[in-house]
């Protein structure tokens, strides 16, 4: 019995071994064929996707064995956006977070975020070690992709039926437990889906009835506009993001009365930052240090720079190295 038992873990650790082998050789490959060819190339344009959505399904999957070891918690995911969130160097892709604290102080609260891309989950992995306990959601059809759906599940994404009313409530319900009871954080585009243009689309209700219903604080975080992906000419280059976080919105106290007003303030504060940071960043395009900047994957400031940012000639960077805003961001790392 015991000489069948070992017999059959060998050969499910051989199989998975061959499994692992056979993911890292796909990745590599696409690696590849994301640095030839050139620009405007459609091949490279689909392969840069193809790392991120392999890289997430393959990975997801291949951490089945333990993610068994705690089901459905929700630090599973945690450890696997760790290790894609390492993606964003090979695509090119750099990150700035500003007022990192109000993310690593926040406990129990909705996350709201504006959805651009396809590549919006990179920058969701990205942030997930700074918010710590994330409610991953994701709409139920994605349970049915076989195997990554039943994997992710395992993994503790909470999966809706965008279909069923009384079933996503009750899918929203076991995310407000989390977030009242564990002090986790909900992760949502408001707007429900990408919108690759400039500007914001109207955001949904559903995030919103769930902060005023479970009583925690929307904390407002802006992308700027990923300006070196253009879908329509499969242009996919290398390029910077800056991310803000605003302020938490309280909802202690809110009915649904209140409901539509705190829809409009929510999307106008992030709606005039996320302008403010394209300013900045259009301003950063013009100059050719700025473009050609080394910078590490993800750099973390504690604060915000303000309203206006500050070029040093010497440095170029924002903020100026030699500026009090240094000394105000001092506690900054690089990633």
């Amino acid at each position: 019995m015991a000489e069948c038992f070992m017999c059959s873990l060998g050969w499910i650790l051989k199989y998975y071994l061959y499994a692992c082998a056979a993911c890292f050789g796909i990745f590599v490959l696409l690696t590849i064929f994301s640095k030839i060819g050139q620009r405007g190339n459609k091949f490279k344009y689909y392969s840069k996707y193809g790392m991120i959505y392999f890289a997430t399904q393959s990975l997801t999957t291949l951490f089945v064995p333990f993610s068994l070891v705690r089901a459905r918690n929700i630090d599973n995911c945690r450890i696997i956006a760790a290790v894609i969130s390492r993606c964003s160097k090979i695509l090119g892709i750099t990150w700035e977070l500003r007022n990192a604290q109000i993310l690593r102080q926040a406990k129990g609260a909705i996350v709201l975020t504006n959805h651009q891309s396809s590549m919006d989950i990179l920058g969701m992995m990205i942030l997930w070690g700074i918010l710590r306990k994330v409610v991953p959601i994701a709409k139920l059809e994605l349970l049915f992709l076989f195997p990554f759906g039943p994997s992710a599940w395992l993994g503790g994404v909470q999966y809706i039926n965008r279909k069923n009313r009384s079933s996503a409530m009750k899918a929203f319900d076991r995310c407000k437990r989390m977030m009242t009871e564990d002090g986790a954080k909900m992760y949502i585009y408001p707007e429900g889906t990408r919108y690759p243009e400039r500007g914001m689309l109207p955001f949904k209700k559903g995030a919103f009835h769930t902060a005023i219903e479970a009583q925690v604080p929307i904390i407002p975080v802006v992308f700027s506009h990923m300006y070196f992906i253009q879908s329509k000419k499969h242009i996919f280059d290398d390029g910077h993001v800056i991310i803000d976080t605003l302020e938490p919105i309280p909802t202690v106290g809110l009915t649904k009365a209140d409901l539509d007003q705190l829809i409009d303030r929510t999307r106008n504060a992030m709606l005039a930052k996320y302008e403010e940071l394209n300013r900045e960043v259009d301003a950063g395009l013009k100059n050719a240090q700025w473009v050609k900047q080394d910078r590490p994957r993800f750099k973390v400031y504690e604060v915000s720079f303000g309203k206006e940012p500050r070029w040093c000639p010497m440095c170029t960077q924002l903020p100026c190295l030699s500026c009090p805003l240094r000394t105000l961001g001092r506690k900054n790392s690089n990633r």
